[in-house]
């Protein structure tokens, strides 16, 4: 079978109502070929709930042996590697209210059990925080009290920290394996600000955060409703670069699966959010691309307001690349372009941007620094540098002949739906 058939199969596997019936076909490819898919799940962080979804509806044994033994053997790792991060985290938030800082946990272990029933089951590579402004330098403080290293700010005021690095990273890693190198990212707001788009959202009340208690560990987070609108801010943000993590839009499903019926949330959703049409849309093209992958109802007052009225643009590239995008390799796709283009209204800079997400030139790659200074460490570094760089030139060079073949495809997809939208509302006015 193709790549592309056993990643479709297996997100088949994980609809809300899930569909085995091609599980047997597994069965006919070869250990090649399961070594990919295992990759494929590994990055796109549905292993996990790959197998226990299988495991609780009892057809494990519909699948390849070999492959249901390399994902039990990925549960069994990722819990050790999830109680290793769960101290961690709790002696940041110990180090936190030792430094008298005021914060919110983000994302991570917040999630449980809203977007994810059990800790273990999500593969967690680092640690976010909403810090107030006035507590920052108190937050800088508390990160280097614990080891960690002040590293890049980004444009939207985000400041990273890292523990040294004194392992060079491989594409052989075990990214189950209890991590070596920590990674911390502050926040003092979460207005999304990315790729040429900024995303105005409300600054959360600090004095309405809730406390979640995880193992007996207590620290503050975010109210559901706001942890929803993150979540979907998120993975529209990681779209707009040309890569999304499917387990986010299958984690997304799960929150809506759980709280479907409460109204009183999805209104308060909505009325946070605003109704800015470029909030509403990217809220619309996340939705209904999670739903297109893993098909369920949505909540009347989260449809009403982000898809009844969704621009043809986003409802022909998600009929059309929806499926594309979140099967694409790690290095992603480059047809998130055409939708990309609906949040920008700067043409001068769109048409910088694009030649430069074309082919990017002069971006060098970085692995972080690294601790360790002996020679043959060096040079394992820079090695692993070139690699990366060749790779990614690589698939920059094939996406300048695959490109404009799917750009012309998707303006006639465009057209179409275009034409059959004049054609329903003439037919409603007759």
């Amino acid at each position: 079978m193709r790549e592309r058939d056993l990643r479709v199969l297996t997100l088949a596997a994980l609809r809300p109502v899930p569909d085995f019936s091609r599980l047997s076909l597994l069965h006919h490819s070869n250990a090649s070929q399961i070594r990919k898919l295992l990759r494929w799940l590994d990055e796109s962080g549905l292993s996990l709930y790959l197998f226990t979804q299988l495991q609780d509806h009892k057809v494990l044994g519909q699948v390849p042996e070999d492959l249901s033994a390399a994902l039990e053997s990925r549960l069994a790792a990722n819990q050790v590697r999830t109680a290793a991060m769960l101290s961690e985290f709790a002696r940041l938030v110990d180090s936190f209210r030792g430094n008298g800082v005021q914060f919110c946990a983000l994302k991570g272990f917040t999630l449980t059990p809203e977007f994810c029933r059990d800790t273990h089951l999500r593969h967690q590579t680092d640690f976010d925080f909403l810090v107030t402004p006035d507590s920052l330098e108190n937050a800088k403080r508390a990160m280097q009290s614990c080891g960690y290293d002040q590293g890049e700010i980004a444009e939207s005021g985000e400041v990273t920290f890292t523990t040294p690095l004194r392992h060079i990273p491989t594409a052989n890693d075990d990214i189950y394996a209890t991590p070596r190198h920590r990674e911390v990212d502050l926040l003092t707001t979460l207005r999304l600000f990315a790729h040429g788009v900024s995303i105005p959202t409300p600054t959360p009340d600090f004095n309405d955060l809730k406390t979640k208690i995880l193992l007996d560990i207590a620290f503050p987070t975010l109210p559901s409703e706001e942890m929803f609108c993150l979540q979907v801010m998120h993975a529209f943000r990681h779209l707009l670069g040309s890569w999304i993590r499917v387990s986010w839009l299958y984690e997304i499903g799960y929150f809506i699966d759980r709280h479907y019926g409460d109204e009183d949330l999805w209104r308060a959703i909505v009325d946070r959010m605003g109704h800015d049409a470029r909030t509403r849309n990217a809220f619309g093209l996340v939705i209904s691309l999670a739903r297109a992958l893993f098909p369920r109802p949505i909540p009347k007052p989260l449809a009403e307001w982000c898809l009844q009225s969704l621009p043809p643009r986003i409802e022909t590239w998600v009929a059309h690349f929806g499926l594309k995008t979140a099967i694409a390799d790690l290095d992603g796709a480059k047809f998130t372009l055409f939708v990309h283009r609906e949040f920008v209204d700067d043409r001068a800079f769109w048409t910088s941007y694009v030649k430069y997400r074309i082919f990017p030139i002069g971006r060098r790659s970085s692995i972080g620094r690294v601790a360790i200074t002996d020679t043959g460490t060096r040079i394992k570094a820079k090695v692993s540098q070139w690699r990366h760089t060749m790779s990614r030139s690589i698939f920059h060079a094939r996406s300048l002949f695959s490109l404009p073949v799917e750009a012309i495809r998707f303006r006639y997809a465009l057209r179409s739906v275009e034409r059959q939208r004049v054609l329903v509302a003439e037919a409603l006015t007759r």
